[in-house]
């Protein structure tokens, strides 16, 4: 079983430095979230506080609607697995295993069975009995969230768990800690400045920076629907393009200049004068190289940069004004697409999204 967390109002401050600024983030019972952001948003200070490592210079933490802000970290039953993995080098993997146990003096039949059940989950059990010089880097992140796990907490909390690891590997542990999320149903929170990762294995994303929550929302909405200019950058890919509001009619309707071409601004819910600047957002892979019979939306320019990455060609694409398109198409066997080519780039309206700055 996970738990609820409930951050109301948080700061902190090192001496006169505030590094996390009125946060408030509510976590449901077995959900996955994972904190995203640049070095210095205020990530892993966050992880720390939930953690009981750091207390909160204003605001509280609830865990199941208890208030643990001053709660010492060995009394809120919570397992964690660190980027260094900390794992005993004198102790084998059993005895690394059970020191959580050992600490909380459950009694020896009981520890044997969870650390074999466990062990068993992580596919280790033939490993027991070898010192983590022995083995490779992906088994000692085993270990470590063995360890972590073997207990019973309600929150898992993971520290740039895979930042060690080689890139094949990492993907490996994500799809291997998001089943093991998935079997325990555990409430787990992780911290990451990758975003693949964070898009792969949470249940809901949180963007974070300078201290504060920019957004937070499924992989699908955070990607789809960034809430700013920051997030759209942040995650993935973005065109990201200012565009002058020409004209409000009078019920408020207002059309925006992309790149030359006259278009309704995508958000109609707000008021709009015609001196307004409104971004908008569009992602590489969702433009489209289209011919002139496209009746939608369309762009003309030059390839100024191809880029073969095995699945697509990324390009970027100089228009007529002089601004620049990154555009992503997918390869086929006919496709060619060399510098200096002139395209004609069709963008669906449904796909331009506005953002704030």
């Amino acid at each position: 079983m996970g738990a609820r967390i409930k951050l109301q109002n948080i700061d902190k401050n090192y001496k006169q430095t505030k590094v996390i600024k009125n946060v408030n983030i509510d976590i449901r019972d077995g959900e996955f979230l994972t904190i995203l952001g640049p070095s210095g948003a205020g990530k892993t200070t966050l992880l720390k506080m939930i953690a009981g490592f750091e207390e909160p210079t204003k605001g509280h933490i609830f865990i199941n609607g208890n208030d643990v802000s001053r709660t010492p970290i060995h009394k809120r039953n919570i397992g964690m697995l660190f980027q260094n993995y900390a794992l005993f080098p004198h102790m084998t993997v059993y005895k690394n295993v059970e020191y959580p146990l050992s600490v909380r003096k459950m009694p020896k039949e009981e520890r044997k069975k969870r650390i074999t059940a466990i062990l068993k989950r992580v596919r280790l059990s033939e490993y027991a009995s070898r010192y983590p010089r022995e083995l490779s880097g992906g088994q000692q992140q085993r270990v470590a969230l063995a360890r972590a796990l073997v207990f019973d907490p309600i929150i898992l909390l993971l520290d740039e768990p895979m930042a060690a690891l080689d890139k094949q590997l990492r993907k490996q542990m994500q799809l291997e800690i998001k089943d093991i999320h998935r079997e325990f149903g555990i409430t787990t929170v992780s911290v990451t400045h990758d975003q693949e990762e964070a898009l792969t294995m949470a249940t809901d994303v949180c963007i974070m920076r300078d201290g504060r929550i920019e957004q937070v929302a499924t992989p699908t909405e955070i990607y789809e629907k960034p809430a700013s200019v920051f997030c759209a950058k942040f995650i993935g890919e973005a065109n990201v393009v200012p565009c002058p509001v020409v004209s409000v009619d009078r019920d408020g309707k207002a059309k925006i200049s992309l790149h030359g071409i006259t278009v309704p601004a995508p958000d109609q819910t707000r008021s709009y004068s015609e001196n307004d600047v409104v971004n908008v957002v569009i992602r590489p892979e969702k433009i489209n190289l289209v011919d002139d019979s496209y009746g939608g939306l369309k762009f003309h320019g030059k390839i100024e940069q191809s880029v073969y990455v095995g699945d697509a060609l990324k390009l970027r694409v100089r228009l007529g004004n002089g601004h620049h398109m990154k555009v992503k198409v997918f390869t086929t066997s006919s496709l060619s697409l060399d510098v200096g080519d002139e395209v004609t780039l069709g963008v669906p309206e449904e796909d331009i999204v506005q953002v704030k700055p």
